[in-house]
């Protein structure tokens, strides 16, 4: 069995049929998870989910771009939340683009374990952050 990851997560995709699973996926591995279909919805949820990780598709509708979205919600947030991008693109400007963000990508489709081990790294991560932060304090 799969170590459970208690992450909050905000996920922002625009197609309502793969939030829906990938909310189901994020649960069932013990991610307290919320969705947005695009920057506005986001940055509404965020101040009170607090996310401690960021997954965005790639292009959302309009001219707004997951890099765009993560780039708004760290802004708000003060601090350089995790992400992740998640694209179907292939096209060569777009891939440049999203990887020039500097967040992490991904290829659609992600297979759940491979998804699975980058959110375990990112939930170690955090873990040894917060253990850093709060040695030698009375918890």
């Amino acid at each position: 069995p799969l170590r459970p990851l208690s992450l909050r997560v905000l996920l922002i995709d625009d197609d309502a049929i793969v939030c829906a699973s990938m909310q189901r996926l994020l649960q069932a591995w013990g991610c307290v998870c919320q969705v947005a279909d695009g920057i506005d919805q986001a940055l509404a949820l965020a101040p009170a989910l607090r996310p401690e990780l960021i997954i965005s598709d790639y292009r959302l509708r309009g001219q707004q771009t997951g890099a765009g979205a993560i780039a708004a919600l760290r802004q708000q947030a003060g601090r350089s939340v995790p992400a992740l991008l998640i694209t179907g693109d292939t096209a060569p400007a777009r891939l440049r683009e999203a990887r020039n963000s500097g967040v992490p990508l991904l290829h659609k489709p992600v297979a759940p374990a491979q998804l699975y081990r980058v959110l375990a790294d990112i939930a170690a991560a955090l873990d040894a952050d917060w253990a850093e932060n709060n040695s030698g304090e009375n918890v």
